[in-house]
């Protein structure tokens, strides 16, 4: 590839991280355009409560969340407050099959070169006791090398990296269409008016949005984009501003996770019926009103499952939306029958450094790829119908918590 300018749609984490990446490799030639102001994320990552586990059933999502954790660590280090903080994770198990599995998850973190351990009911409780239930707990798997990020503050980090080595970012410029011409992408058009940036390679790292602008260059997604409830307690006495200093906690039989967030704590659940989210260009934030009724009774049976939220008040409620695909691998990589065009799409926090360094490594041919690219290609759903698509993405929501 050669010194052409690369047009970066979205500074969310994802497209932070591809900026960054690209130049760390000596490519400064580098725009990042963003509907918003500097330092608003309306998007998918304003809105992450930041959980980042290593161990996956998905050997790809494994690679990618462990050279995620190894960027986190190092923007951290040298940052004044950090961003990420290696706090480990506890999986609860409730039920007999439940512990019988964490042991099988320890044997298979060993083969992965991740150290995970089983602990008693009692162990658990200790790490973390505001969020461990000891009525509940039969064990635990332990991941210490697991942690939490500050979503927001890791973004602005990657961004600030990013600008320190040349790229430019440009905020409050909304990209409303990919700009096609002869089956190459030469653009986007921008603002009210249409403006047209030109560039010789444009990643489309938009989150949510993404489907909407792939569909403007006649090119599909294969994602959904799914509602999903994350609740808030009130500041708790005897909490500080630490944002966090227990390992984040998981419960996989009730498909339920919760954390500390300071003062507060935060849980989200997945134990309701799926609620897909049609997207379009109007969609100004990925926060949509939150309606307690829409989830069932997925939020009355967490917070009665996690001793913190059983005594606390509880505080903000919110209704976030992320994407899936049909095997929770993300997106990254050249769109087929569209030259120049490229997707950092539907990764989460966990994943985002990988997929940032794989699609620069990508962009720049330097050979240094972290997984098969054929593993992440955006392409690789393309004979699968739209209703197949939906109905299999939807049909892991339950089981996300496991692997994000």
């Amino acid at each position: 590839m050669t010194a052409e300018e690369v047009l970066v749609v979205g500074a969310g984490v994802v497209g932070a991280s591809v900026a960054c990446h690209l130049t760390r490799l000596g490519h400064d030639r580098v725009t990042v355009l963003d509907a918003r102001d500097r330092g608003v994320l309306p998007g998918s990552t304003g809105l992450a409560p930041g959980f980042v586990g290593r161990l996956s059933a998905t050997p790809e999502l494994t690679v990618l969340a462990e050279d995620s954790v190894a960027t986190y660590l190092a923007l951290s280090a040298s940052a004044p407050e950090p961003a990420f903080w290696q706090v480990g994770c506890l999986e609860v198990a409730t039920t007999a099959a439940r512990l019988e599995e964490a042991h099988r998850d320890v044997e298979h973190g060993r083969r992965l070169g991740i150290e995970a351990r089983v602990l008693d009911a009692a162990q658990a409780v200790a790490l973390a006791p505001e969020l461990v239930a000891a009525d509940r707990a039969l064990g635990a798997l332990h991941i210490p090398s697991d942690g939490a990020a500050d979503p927001v503050a890791l973004t602005r980090l990657l961004v600030d990296a990013a600008e320190r080595r040349g790229a430019r970012f440009r905020w409050n410029t909304p990209v409303r269409a990919l700009e096609v011409e002869r089956g190459t992408v030469v653009g986007v058009r921008t603002g009210e008016g249409g403006e047209l940036l030109r560039a010789g390679r444009v990643v489309v790292a938009a989150g949510i949005w993404g489907p909407v602008l792939a569909a403007s260059a006649g090119v599909r997604l294969p994602m959904v984009d799914v509602q999903h409830p994350y609740l808030y307690t009130e500041e708790v006495p005897g909490l500080d501003d630490t944002p966090i200093d227990t390992p984040i906690v998981r419960y996989p039989d009730h498909s339920v996770y919760t954390r500390r967030h300071g003062r507060r704590y935060g849980l989200g659940s997945y134990g309701h019926t799926p609620l897909p989210l049609t997207p379009s260009a109007s969609l100004a934030s990925a926060e949509l009103p939150f309606r307690e009724a829409d989830f069932g009774s997925a939020l009355a049976e967490a917070t009665a499952l996690v001793p913190a939220f059983r005594t606390a008040r509880r505080g903000r409620a919110l209704n976030g939306v992320f994407a899936m695909t049909p095997d929770e691998i993300p997106l990254a990589g050249p769109a087929a029958g569209v030259s120049g065009l490229w997707f950092a799409e539907a990764s989460w926090v966990t994943h985002a450094a990988g997929v940032g360094r794989q699609l620069a490594n990508m962009l720049l041919e330097t050979g240094d790829l972290l997984v098969d690219p054929d593993r992440l290609s955006p392409g690789r759903f393309a004979a699968w119908s739209e209703e197949r698509i939906r109905a299999t993405a939807l049909g892991h929501y339950q089981g996300v918590y496991d692997v994000h």
